[in-house]
């Protein structure tokens, strides 16, 4: 296998995870909007709805650095994140298939290279 860039690697992973943040941020501010504009029907969901896409969107924010400075836990939240969005993915197959694909090719993408041996080598808290 060949030899992988590491920290080229963790950047594109933190990239990953702030395009995933960046998407959440914007439910988010879609769903505020919905509420504001007076278009939301059920305003106790959409409000937990907006608090949780905005605390999603935060922890990946905070993950996206964390990955970049070897931290292990930026590793845990990406898999546990991925696995949210494959869950997502597998919803939007009965809708669209091309939909679920968008969301899990990348979702898949990415928890490979979380798994990869010197991504994970490179994330442990004992490193040199």
């Amino acid at each position: 296998m060949p030899k992988l860039n590491v920290e080229l690697t963790l950047k594109g992973l933190a990239v990953a995870y702030l395009l995933e943040a960046l998407v959440l941020y914007v439910a988010t501010g879609a769903t505020i909007a919905a509420m504001i504009a007076g278009a939301a029907k059920a305003p106790v969901t959409d409000s937990a709805l907006g608090v949780l896409t905005g605390a999603a969107a935060v922890w990946l924010t905070l993950g996206a650095r964390a990955i970049i400075k070897h931290k292990r836990w930026a590793r845990s939240a990406g898999v546990f994140w991925q696995l949210i969005q494959l869950t997502i993915a597998l919803g939007t197959f009965e809708a669209s298939i091309l939909g679920g694909l968008l969301i899990a090719v990348p979702s898949i993408a990415v928890l490979l290279t979380l798994f990869n041996k010197q991504i994970v080598a490179a994330t442990q808290e004992n490193r040199d």
